[in-house]
């Protein structure tokens, strides 16, 4: 039996209008609110409606916007500065993954010292919880609401990897499908896609437990069974309910586990490239499924029975699986390599060695320096 750990928010709602209950799920001395809020729900007059409801429950509210895509360690320290000069003794973050890392991360040091960097370099550590955190996801893919950790990036070296904690896991997750429901088509499809390898690389873990296997399976149907009918129809509702849903559940199911390969390899290309993280994943998503398939077999092919494919041998199996995932992918107008966000050889360097991170450690396939360098080629 493998042991597991399970580090996840203290209270979970889903369900439509979730949201709603946002102002009776704070503590009753929570009366200074920092709401972290994505420049898209700014525009679209959420974040505002957001703010009037926690108003209206006697809350003060300081809204804090401007998150980049891949946030920067400033991005947190805006927030950082922004919730001590409030007083604030609550955050919430209403947004996609990069508002949530934020400003959970920002939950998590404001009451104590320093600033992002200190904690991002080791120097110091996050030892205890800090300001209540809630938070409020407006796209179904990153999971983010689920973890103990935000995926920041250091600009001066463009290096990306998670500062992590358990006492940074959220203390309060309202997944509600009508907050995605504004979502544009790109954003919809790059966020499910990179709950879609979430789900995928939960499940073919070797650190995962059955928790984490059956929770992978469960999202993988949810995510595969609806992304595309998310992206084509905005408005379907039971698309959106189930995306939601996959992207929760794929967070829940990787978080005692981690990753693999793909997320190991998406962070520094995006990092360099500027490429949108689900993008990253899901051009990566083929050739990493295909090279692990050779260690793991049966996992994949698990998978492609689970979505309906009826090969007779794991291998073919597995061989539709990969093919599968490439189909995916080209529906939702992903290309096939990196070209047009201009990677060169000159970048590979840079990619393998900061790619060894937590995640490619968890692949189910070990993957040199050597293997790296002969994906990259094709992805040229």
């Amino acid at each position: 039996m493998k042991p597991y750990a399970l580090d996840l928010p203290r209270k979970v709602l889903f369900g439509i209008s979730a949201a709603d209950k946002l102002t009776q799920e704070l503590p009753q001395n929570a009366k200074n609110i920092l709401l972290v809020a994505g420049n898209h729900v700014v525009k679209n007059g959420l974040a505002d409606q957001i703010a009037d409801d926690l108003r209206d429950g006697g809350k003060a509210v300081n809204i804090i916007s401007g998150i980049s895509a891949e946030p920067p360690l400033e991005d947190v320290d805006k927030v950082i500065l922004a919730g001590r000069s409030c007083k604030a003794d609550a955050v919430v973050a209403l947004g996609g993954g990069s508002v949530i890392d934020t400003a959970k991360a920002a939950a998590a040091i404001i009451p104590r010292e320093g600033l992002c960097a200190d904690y991002f370099s080791g120097e110091k550590t996050i030892t205890e919880k800090g300001l209540f955190f809630a938070a409020l996801p407006t796209t179904a893919g990153t999971g983010a609401e689920m973890t103990k950790n935000s995926v920041l990036t250091e600009k001066s070296t463009k290096i990306k990897k998670s500062l992590r904690s358990p006492f940074m896991t959220a203390d309060l997750a309202l997944v509600d499908p009508n907050l995605t429901f504004t979502c544009p088509p790109e954003l919809t499809a790059a966020s499910g896609l990179d709950a879609f390898v979430q789900a995928v690389e939960a499940y073919t873990n070797p650190a995962a437990g059955p928790y984490s296997k059956a929770i992978a399976m469960t999202a993988l149907v949810k995510i595969a069974s609806n992304l595309e009918h998310a992206y084509r129809e905005p408005d379907n509702i039971a698309a959106r309910s189930d995306m939601a849903e996959g992207s929760m559940l794929a967070g829940m199911a990787f978080a005692p586990c981690g990753l693999g390969a793909v997320h190991g390899l998406a962070h520094p290309i995006g990092s360099l490239l500027h490429v949108p993280h689900g993008i990253a994943c899901a051009i990566l998503m083929p050739y990493i499924f295909e090279f692990n398939a050779q260690e793991a077999e049966e996992d994949y092919a698990v998978l492609a029975y689970t979505l309906g494919k009826t090969a007779c041998t794991l291998a073919d199996a597995a061989g539709e699986f990969v093919r599968e995932t490439k189909r995916l992918a080209k529906a939702l107008n992903v290309p096939e390599t990196f070209r047009e966000y201009g990677l060169k050889e000159e970048h590979f360097p840079f990619i393998v060695k900061n790619c060894r991170s937590a995640s490619m450690k968890s692949n189910p396939r070990e993957m040199s320096d050597e293997q790296v360098l002969e994906l990259l080629k094709k992805l040229v």
